[in-house]
């Protein structure tokens, strides 16, 4: 039997799959700045590192970063640029900055530049805003906040990070906790153990809003938080991680821009291949219908993105415009294009008109794309004509 030592010097599942999703964001991120022309400075801060290498010789957040920034500088096309990259890791425990320490320096031949810290996390935070509030036009920053609670975490310093347009940020929270015990704090004032959680809370919602007011869904807990941290300005999505039966967990990203916006649900969609929304602990034992209720889930949600863009198109729009709406709602641009195609072949209402030339484009011609998104101009309308 395994006691509380052995699970926290392990490497659990729903851990796996925080990593997991971690990495497969950060290969994509360096790739694409490390070869963006306007961009020599690559900054990755990992505030709450943790031990590095499990017992069980799973790798947390430092270690998979290294490997990773390892693996995209050892690409031969790499030498093509000049971006420099540099690690930030910090814990508060002396002997798990040792011990990523000890990892990265045997394996480090001048992969990236490393940075150690052995601060507390006020402290850390102090430094990495500084560090921020200063960056240059040429450098980008991904803060990767992975706390032992949430009781550090505060609406104005994500706000502060994030201001500059230059930044990126993981946040991983206990949400099956704090959705738990948010009616408690909220309405306990006198315990003084939901204290942070109340404040977590009070400073992102009025006293009107459903999540104070009401015991929600966890889902939709999830979703009032990853809303809150939009701040009205930024684009932001969650990713939730099952530890167990009713337990969750869940990523929270932040952008500045819309193409790491769209990176990033490429790395959900990539991980969950039904849905893009989170990570489930696997079944032991396949069941007969589970591919059934996979395809089930995947027709759902292909008909979910063919009603939002029926809704859309009730006026017509650019490509442009069916880009930043297919984000907005956490599809990506080929779901986008797949119905596209399929109405082009078996919708004669469905239009798709060159704007220049205003003749109907050539089949297959829909420019939903980032590329195409930040060209000064649309290329094409569409249109749902009425009969």
């Amino acid at each position: 039997m395994k006691t509380k030592s052995d699970v926290k010097n392990t490497l659990q599942i729903h851990s796996q799959a925080k990593v997991e999703f971690y990495a497969a964001y950060l290969k994509r991120y360096l790739r694409i700045l490390c070869f963006a022309k306007p961009i020599n400075q690559v900054n990755i801060y990992d505030v709450f590192c943790g031990m590095g290498i499990y017992d069980d010789g799973g790798k947390g957040s430092p270690i998979i970063a290294f490997d990773t920034i390892k693996d995209v500088v050892s690409d031969e096309k790499f030498k093509e640029t000049n971006t420099q990259i540099t690690l930030v890791v910090n814990d508060i425990e002396q002997q798990k900055i040792e011990q990523v320490k000890k990892y990265i320096e045997y394996e480090n031949q001048n992969f990236c530049n490393v940075r150690y810290y052995n601060c507390d996390i006020e402290q850390m935070f102090n430094i990495v805003q500084q560090k921020v509030s200063s960056t240059a036009t040429d450098t980008r920053n991904l803060i990767f906040i992975d706390p032992y609670g949430y009781k550090n975490i505060k609406k104005e310093m994500l706000y502060q990070l994030m201001i500059n347009g230059r930044t990126e940020i993981i946040l991983f929270l206990p949400i099956s906790h704090m959705h738990r015990f948010t009616q408690k704090a909220i309405h306990d004032e006198e315990t003084v153990q939901y204290e942070p959680l109340r404040k977590f809370v009070n400073s992102f919602f009025c006293s009107s809003h459903k999540i104070i007011k009401e015991h929600i869904p966890v889902m939709e807990y999830i979703q009032f938080i990853t809303e809150a941290l939009k701040f009205n300005k930024f684009y932001t999505t969650s990713y939730y991680i099952e530890r167990d039966v009713a337990n969750y967990f869940a990523l929270f990203f932040m952008s500045s821009h819309i193409f790491g916006f769209e990176k990033i649900l490429e790395v959900k969609w990539q991980l969950d291949e039904e849905a893009g929304r989170g990570f489930k602990i696997p079944s032991m034992q396949k069941g007969f219908f589970d591919d059934y209720f996979a395809q089930e889930t995947k027709e759902k949600n292909a008909a979910k993105l063919e009603s939002m863009l029926l809704e859309r198109l009730t006026l017509p729009r650019t490509n442009k415009q069916i880009y930043e709406e297919t984000l907005k709602y956490e599809f990506l641009p080929k779901h986008t294009t797949e119905i596209f195609k399929t109405w082009q072949l078996n919708n004669p209402k469905f239009k798709v008109y060159d704007i220049k030339t205003r003749n109907e484009a050539r089949k297959g011609a829909f420019y939903i794309s980032y590329d195409h998104y930040k060209e000064s101009e649309a290329k094409v309308q569409f249109k749902m004509e009425k009969q």
